[in-house]
């Protein structure tokens, strides 16, 4: 486990570099690559060009999500950067539909080194990389690096996912696939759906949600104290009277100290901050759960 001894904003550092070892890329590529795409993903891809990037998921057709992803583009081929660990369900099903048209899908992690830096002076560093920058969200402060070639960093991934903890954006592990709508995870708020792009796979499901107004779940941060390391897939509960309930699930977990855990997960969208809450099967255990820091759509 790595210790982080201090939150990252608390830190001296005008910037952080952090090595992205979880994560992969998928490339997709041929003359169907956009239509293709189109129909499999929840963002726009007629939004993506050469100078951005779009954030998405991939989704089944329940609308349950396989993973969620960064996309890029290069030419005429698309990457979708995502956890290494949510790259076979996804591969196994965009080559299931992809018979049916003239694309070609590959798992290209190895090809690639992957690294991010945020802090203050990020804009700068990334504009002097000599490689492919994603600006991950619209804050100026954080970015992916991609390159081809080793790239040298200071911190190790734990650093990034506190960030991304912080700000309350997932990444979709293997311990959650095919467990939840997008929106559970607030994609929402950072544009990771398109709601008027037309059909693709789960698209129902997710409409369904957003103007029925059925979405009963949504994701949260949460920090505190515990006894055990706490992970993603792991099963939290929550204080009714004087016994406890099921109340949601991990999606993202940093172990600060063998105490101190912050943590993403998966809660009843009307929970009340002030709810207790424990890692079930951690009786010492006592999260605190946080406002978010942006409105649900």
């Amino acid at each position: 486990m790595v210790e982080l001894t201090q939150h990252f904003t608390d830190a001296n550092q005008d910037h952080l570099s952090v090595q992205l070892t979880d994560y992969g890329i998928l490339s997709v590529s041929g003359e169907d690559a956009d239509s293709f795409l189109q129909g499999q993903l929840t963002c726009d891809l007629h939004k993506l060009d050469q100078n951005n990037c779009l954030y998405g998921a991939h989704c089944d057709q329940t609308g349950k999500a396989f993973s969620i992803f960064w996309t890029y583009r290069e030419d005429d081929t698309v990457f979708l950067v995502m956890h290494r660990s949510a790259i076979e369900g996804s591969l196994a099903q965009l080559k299931k539909f992809g018979v049916f048209s003239k694309v070609s899908i590959e798992d290209v992690s190895d090809d690639w080194s992957i690294a991010g830096v945020f802090g203050s002076k990020a804009a700068s560093l990334a504009a002097e990389f000599d490689g492919r920058v994603i600006q991950v969200g619209t804050s100026p402060d954080q970015y992916m690096l991609l390159s081809q070639q080793p790239i040298s960093t200071d911190y190790p991934q734990p650093y990034w996912d506190a960030l991304e903890i912080e700000r309350v954006r997932p990444q979709l592990t293997s311990e959650n696939i095919q467990a939840f709508v997008p929106q559970m995870m607030n994609l929402q708020a950072w544009d990771g759906i398109s709601f008027d792009k037309g059909c693709y796979i789960g698209q129902e499901t997710i409409a369904r949600m957003k103007y029925l107004g059925k979405q009963k779940r949504a994701l949260f941060r949460l920090s505190g104290k515990v006894t055990a390391q706490v992970t993603a897939g792991t099963q939290l509960e929550k204080a009714i009277g004087d016994n406890w309930r099921r109340a949601g699930t991990v999606i993202m977990a940093v172990n600060r100290t063998d105490t101190q855990v912050d943590l993403l997960a998966v809660l009843p969208s009307d929970i009340g901050t002030d709810t207790a809450i424990r890692v079930r099967d951690d009786d010492a255990s006592f999260l605190e759960i946080h406002s978010l820091p942006y409105q649900l759509g």
